[in-house]
């Protein structure tokens, strides 16, 4: 009697737990049918805590696994009233299959639940970019990244392919949404694969620079100076190079850079331009003339170039005109002498200035300067004209 007695409370205990999982059963065919907010109710009833029942339920992984997929609907569904159930359902759904993976304890082997994580996954990554559209940089590279961490879960660990662009546009998500340390992280990702070359290191570089201290400074140069070893021929690696130099002062540096960049691009008039404004500030005036001269023409239109050229010989007209100035007063040859080749420098500068005017008509400055020096060297009719202006 004591043995069908105690069978009688296995039966009961079994019968319990099979009526409660047949709840998990009911809340997924009712997602099937469309029943959402039946399917949410049922799945939450199987889960709560303060339900004695839940405790054969709240531990099974086909649980979460449903909770999971009935959220995924949620997510997917056009219908308002279902998408307003949950607050944030493509984080309660993420929660959900990971605790579904955690309670597994076949995981490695589960291919139903790796079809519903391919599955979610898709969902996530489309979620992700539709974030990106909307310009909700933040959420889009945090769903990028709970991709990526489903990835790396036992479910997949056999697998052997990473997914590289979506490591890319988690960086990418997360630049734009001013996550920088987190940016560096998965660009870095990036670069260890070999994914998209010099743009990886270009992004880890800007990411460094927009942090702003001095460490990330530091950082960011040897992050340049790698990439450039390891990708010679990414002109936009060399840039950054070169700006960097001209910006802190050390033309030297740009020098060397620039004439890699040139060797690249010989038709590239930027470059020399920019390699002028090195050598000018090296003091090599007359250089910089020659490669100003090899902008002009690579580009006839320079206007920063023509500009800098008659800069140079106005200056050089300057430093002579103080010579004239030096000269004795009771010696007035000499003194028109060392002026009229402070005139000479000045004259020089008029056409390159002209030309400056002429493609960067809009830039007063220059404009004013032109007009001083028509004054200044009695070319009067030139100087009412372009008063008129």
């Amino acid at each position: 009697m004591r043995k069908l007695f105690f069978a009688a409370l296995v039966f009961l205990a079994s019968t319990a737990v099979f009526a409660q999982r047949g709840k998990v059963s009911s809340a997924r065919t009712d997602k099937e049918e469309g029943k959402l907010d039946k399917a949410w109710e049922t799945i939450q009833e199987t889960l709560n805590p303060a339900n004695p029942k839940s405790e054969k339920t709240i531990n099974w992984t086909e649980t979460w696994q449903v909770r999971g997929e009935i959220l995924e609907a949620i997510i997917l569904t056009k219908d308002e009233k279902f998408k307003k159930l949950v607050q944030n359902p493509v984080e309660e759904a993420y929660k959900s299959f990971i605790k579904a993976i955690e309670l597994d304890e076949k995981v490695s082997t589960d291919a139903a639940l790796k079809i519903k994580l391919i599955t979610f996954s898709n969902t996530l990554i489309n979620t992700a970019v539709e974030a990106y559209q909307a310009n909700d940089y933040a959420k889009a590279a945090d769903y990028f990244e709970k991709k990526l961490f489903i990835d790396q879960t036992p479910v997949f660990k056999s697998d052997a392919a990473i997914d590289t662009a979506i490591m890319y546009n988690t960086g990418l998500a997360a630049m734009n949404a001013k996550q920088y340390t987190k940016a560096i992280k998965y660009f870095t990702d990036c670069t260890k694969y070999g994914y998209n070359g010099g743009s990886s290191f270009a992004q880890i570089i800007s990411a460094y620079q927009l942090l702003g201290t001095k460490e990330d400074t530091i950082k960011a140069v040897a992050t340049m100076k790698q990439a450039f070893e390891k990708y010679p021929n990414d002109q936009s690696i060399n840039v950054q190079l070169i700006n960097y130099y001209i910006m802190t002062g050390q033309p030297n540096e740009a020098i060397g850079y620039l004439d890699k960049a040139i060797e690249k691009e010989k038709d590239n008039s930027s470059f020399y331009l920019a390699k002028g404004v090195a050598l000018d500030k090296l003091g090599r005036q007359d250089e910089a003339i020659d490669v100003y001269k090899k902008a002009v023409e690579m580009k006839p239109e320079n206007a920063d170039a023509y500009y800098n050229i008659g800069v140079i010989y106005f200056n050089r007209g300057v430093k002579q005109f103080d010579v004239a100035n030096a000269v004795p007063t009771n010696d007035q040859v000499r003194y028109e002498a060392e002026k009229k080749k402070s005139d000479d420098f000045f004259k020089q500068a008029v056409p390159y200035l002209e030309s400056a005017v002429k493609y960067n008509p809009k830039d007063t400055y220059i404009l004013e300067q032109l007009k001083n020096l028509y004054y200044r060297l009695k070319m009067m009719d030139k100087f009412e004209a372009l008063n008129k202006k």
